[in-house]
């Protein structure tokens, strides 16, 4: 590109390529060149080391009577800088020679450069990625074998160990590879690794420093002396977790445009890169919306420091300002002092100053009021920097705040059910009606001094208040607000209404689904009334189909009954089915699918939290084997079907307030009461014995307190450190073990499966399914078709399959390599999509090439050159039999289990009629007509090219194909005796071949023999392998 001249120094770092009397054309020094000496091997290993960004090549100005140069051009391409050095001969050359006056030669030129940039400036209006950025992109691209389209994110300088040796390299993160380059005195090293084949990453201290430690299914690399490590290993980890979510994620669930937001210079200041911008951002928009339960597509928009006036007890609390685009959220510094949440939809005004009385203790310089529109409420926050900024936000973010409305169309009219337990709550003895008075009373206190609904004042209070258990009257309120589910319900009304609506007509598309449902209704709670009569049924049936038809992907799931049920018990049908979303959506993400990933990655997560705390129990559960009935029947359920129903409650009461950090604090409190007599349980069936029994023993008989309250206030005492921050960083470890085992599983079944039908080893088999899934590009939730073994579902198309060829295939040689492995993907497509291929034809066509003999070989060359469809089935199918030698005992036919005598007195019996009867047979294989086997002919022509042979193999090609070209027009009269009925389509007066004839006069040329039987000796499938995972896996 042109670049402003400037003057440089001329240094032996660079090499004159061209020159003339005015312009001299540059090259870097060990680059691009034949024989590389010491110089140019120092100068590259210092542009490597310390990343200098200079570009390759350049153009310098100079006069004949100066020694001063200037620096007019640059490019990192031989062809982009002979552009330039071709238009200044061609425009600047011929006009320098009619100027007389040096300087006027450079005013000249300097002129005619800088008009060059500043057109350039104007066109370049997309450009907001700093140059330093933008030269890394370039670097980027050029070094490593990624799509064109890949996004660089971000890079660092680093060391990576080989073995005890480090080297000083860079490594570059984009959004789907982690990429490292160094280069030293002439050795370079090359990584790729794509995240999604990431299996585990680490922070750890190894060798002399702080290094992060990346795992793959092949290799460990171990990567330190970052200039900050915990920005490096933090965008690692969100990288990764970005890919192993597309990995587990339902199909059509992700997308990657919400996780890398577009970028356009109108919204993006220069900075180093705009994509790790919006990464960080949307990191911290995760977390905001983590704490304060807000919906998924809620963005941070800003954050500041200032104080809260809390009119409850009359003071000021130093927090910070949340500001989204439909809420204003306050965290005070102190963890958990206070927390408020105010959604645009109630704020009535945002004012500096208020008509009503003010504290004097408030500081009205600097105070901002929010006035809602309930009558009488206003909160105040004050002692912000910058005052007037703060305010021009919150007003313009209000007044652009749009509240969502029913749609137009009138909803449908349904009955929805209200709370369950109002009509069937005749067991509540005058005890118990007095206990739920009592909490209310002490409810509605504390809703008089901190507010109520989603902008109440949400403060240290409110637990003890939680721990005594929510009132009935009061779980539909509570529940919805401190789920989050409350907003999810004013941006969406009558949606619920509408979802009942279509559900009913939706069987044919959700038939599964609704049977499922149906099957599940009457064992959702079975020892409850309200499910014993069929009102609460018909409720808990609209609730879970409504669901599966808002959410598709999820659909249904078990334990969603058990779960929906209990909602229907304390809240109308509407709130019970936006707090049930919000808890498969949020809450307890991925844990009801059909897989229950969250479940199995929160049960690798509570393992590491019973290794921190319980460190001795830890290895007994281990070895047991009891720690996944606690994720998955204690946590999946809320420990409903674990504990007393009423105990679960007190459960559910809390986890709607704090999330899962409930579950883990509990779970590991009843683990540590009962961590003696667990110690000493011989089996997995004592251990559950000793768990159940204690567990059905939480119950309120005859104690001061009641039991499940002692247990909730003692798992915050001694586990209370647990947050969801550290939830969600074990998590991403989990969710790389969890992809990783999936993935184990899959190639097992792969392997165990497809082994018949080849003569590969169970391990070469699990070679070759993981290069093709990794270029099949399907999630692992998409594997879940009941009616397929997971490993049927991967697909390649054509695209991907002619990458696998090239690496893989012995055939993809000589001229034109695809066509003739288009040819052969035609025709093992034929019995599944036209445009993919299924991995148990792409195994049986690679044992064909690289384990089959001669005539399996010719056959499958035969069959893929069949033009029309049905003659080209019905030769597959005869290709793709399985072959007797590999059937078990079991397969074989009763009559074929005779003694060895009989058999060969049978086979000399027939050979002796064969030899009385000469008929011949009918092909088994369609016949093949001429144009086909000239295309045949011209396939073997061409994979022969360039074979060190291929004189001797064209002689043989030529004798052989004279040959059946004869046969063909001399066999026309008597095709009709080889003709059965099967073909009976094909006529007699065409000329035609059949395999048999075809394979007689091949086999009569040695060298073509001796080339198919060799020719996939060459190099061995786990070299065909290493080369691509050298160029894709690592």
């Amino acid at each position: 590109m042109w670049v402003k001249p400037s003057e440089v120094l001329v240094t032996g770092f660079w090499s004159t390529d061209r020159a003339n009397p005015y312009f001299a054309l540059q090259r870097r020094r060990g680059h691009d060149e034949e024989h590389v000496g010491f110089t140019s091997m120092f100068v590259a290993t210092l542009d490597s080391v310390f990343d200098s960004k200079t570009n390759r090549y350049r153009i310098l100005h100079q006069r004949p009577d100066s020694e001063v140069y200037h620096l007019i051009a640059e490019a990192d391409t031989k062809e982009e800088i002979e552009e330039h050095w071709q238009w200044l001969e061609e425009h600047i050359m011929p006009a320098l020679g009619k100027i007389d006056a040096g300087v006027d030669v450079t005013d000249y030129v300097q002129s005619k450069i800088k008009s060059l940039c500043a057109q350039a400036d104007e066109d370049e209006i997309g450009d907001f990625e700093s140059d330093k950025f933008k030269n890394a992109t370039k670097k980027f691209h050029k070094l490593f074998n990624v799509p064109a389209d890949e996004k660089l994110v971000t890079y660092y300088a680093c060391s990576y160990w080989r073995g005890r040796v480090p080297r000083q390299g860079w490594l570059y993160l984009s959004v789907n590879y982690l990429c490292f380059y160094s280069y030293l005195l002439g050795k370079d090293i090359t990584i790729v690794l794509k995240f999604t084949d990431i299996t585990s990453l680490e922070r750890l201290q190894a060798y002399v420093t702080e290094t992060i430690r990346v795992g793959t299914r092949f290799h460990v690399h171990d990567f330190s002396m970052f200039r900050n490590i915990e920005e490096t290993y933090q965008m690692m980890e969100q990288l990764a977790n970005f890919a192993a979510k597309k990995l587990l994620s339902e199909k059509g669930a992700f997308r990657e445009e919400e996780f890398f937001p577009v970028v356009t210079k109108k919204t993006a200041p220069k900075a180093i890169s705009q994509l790790k911008r919006d990464l960080d951002a949307k990191t911290r928009s995760e977390l905001y919306r983590c704490r304060f339960r807000l919906p998924t597509n809620e963005r941070l928009d800003g954050e500041v420091t200032c104080q809260l006036w809390t009119p409850y007890n009359q003071s000021h609390v130093s927090g910070k300002l949340y500001i989204s685009t439909n809420f204003v959220c306050f965290a005070s510094r102190v963890y958990h002092q206070v927390n408020l949440i105010i959604p645009f939809r109630d704020i009535n005004l945002v004012e500096k100053k208020s008509d009503q009385a003010i504290k004097p203790e408030i500081d009205m310089d600097s105070a901002i009021f929010i006035a809602m529109k309930q009558e009488g409420g206003k909160f105040v926050f004050s002692q912000f920097d910058d005052r007037e900024f703060v305010f021009n936000k919150l007003s313009q973010m209000l007044s652009q705040y749009q509240e969502a409305l029913p749609p137009s169309v009138e909803p449908p009219t349904i009955e929805l059910s209200t709370p369950l337990y109002l009509q069937f709550n005749s067991n509540y003895t005058d005890e118990r009606f007095a206990i739920e008075k009592s909490k209310e009373a002490s409810w509605n206190t504390h809703f008089l001094s901190y507010g109520r609904s989603s902008i109440m004042y949400r403060t240290n209070e409110l637990y003890e208040l939680i721990f005594q258990g929510i009132p009935d009257s009061l779980r539909n309120e509570l529940w919805l607000v401190f789920s989050g589910a409350i907003h999810d319900k004013a941006a969406n009304p009558n949606v619920y209404l509408k979802l009942v609506h279509e559900s009913s007509f939706v069987k044919a598309i959700h038939g599964s689904t609704n049977d499922e449902i149906e099957r599940d209704l009457y064992r959702a709670l079975p020892d409850q009334k309200a499910f014993q009569q069929e009102s609460g049924i018909s409720a808990l049936r609209r609730l879970l189909r409504a669901y599966a038809c808002h959410n598709t992907d999820v659909g249904y799931c078990q334990a969603m009954n058990i779960i929906g049920g209990v909602l229907l018990l304390y809240m109308n049908e509407e709130d019970a089915f936006w707090t049930l979303a919000a808890l498969c959506e949020r809450l307890l993400p991925d844990y009801y699918n059909t897989k229950v990933v969250g479940a199995l990655i929160d049960q690798g997560v509570f393992n590491d939290y019973c290794n921190e705390y319980l460190p001795d129990l830890y290895e007994k559960l281990k070895n047991l084997g009891v720690a996944a009935c606690i994720s998955l029947s204690w946590f999946l359920t809320l420990f409903i079907c674990v504990m007393p129903f009423e105990s679960a409650l007190y459960v559910m009461d809390i986890f709607f307030y704090d999330g899962i950090k409930v579950l883990f604090q509990l779970a590991l409190t009843i683990l540590k009461e009962n961590e003696e007599r667990l110690l000493e349980c011989q089996d997995d069936g004592d251990a559950i014995m000793v768990l159940t029994g204690y567990l059905d023993g939480i119950t309120d008989d005859n104690e001061s307190e009641k039991k499940i309250i002692s247990l909730i206030k003692q798992s915050y005492m001694n586990y209370n450190r647990i947050n969801e921050e550290d939830i969600n960083r074990l998590r991403l470890k989990h969710r790389l073990k969890v992809v990783q085992t999936m993935g184990e599983a899959i190639l097992q079944s792969a392997a165990k499966n497809t082994l018949k039908y080849t003569l590969f080893n169970e391990e070469q088999i699990k070679d070759l399914f993981y290069v093709f899934r990794d270029a099949s590009r399907i999630s692992l939730s998409e594997t879940s078709d009941p009616r397929k073994l997971p490993y049927e579902t991967y697909r390649i198309g054509r695209a991907d399959y002619l990458l696998l060829c090239k690496y893989l295939s012995p055939w993809f040689i000589g001229e034109h390599p695809e066509d003739l492995a288009n040819t052969l993907f035609d025709a093992l497509c034929t019995s599944t999509n036209s445009n993919e291929m299924d991995f148990i034809n792409f195994i049986r066509l690679w044992n064909i090439l690289l384990n089959e003999d001669f005539k399996l070989k010719l056959k499958l060359l035969f069959v893929s050159h069949l033009k029309d469809e049905k003659r080209r089935e019905i030769g597959v199918a005869s290709l793709l039999e399985l072959p007797s030698a590999r059937l078990t005992p079991l397969n074989i036919p009763p009559k074929q289990e005779d003694s060895s005598v009989s058999t060969e007195e049978q086979s000399t019996t027939d050979e002796v009629k064969e030899a009385e009867n000469p008929k011949p047979k009918p092909s088994q294989l369609p016949l093949m007509n001429q144009t086909e086997f000239i295309h045949l002919c011209k396939s073997m022509y061409n994979v022969m090219t360039g074979d060190i042979d291929d004189e001797d193999l064209f002689r043989a090609l030529t004798t052989s194909s004279t040959i059946l070209l004869k046969t063909g027009e001399m066999s026309k009269p008597y095709r009709g005796l080889e003709t059965d009925d099967s073909h009976s389509e094909e006529t007699t007066n065409e000329w035609t071949l059949s395999f048999e004839q075809l394979e007689g006069s091949m086999n009569a040329e040695t060298s073509i023999v001796t080339w198919f039987e060799t020719n996939s000796q060459q190099q061995s499938l786990e070299q065909r392998i290493h080369n691509y995972n050298q160029d894709f896996l690592h």
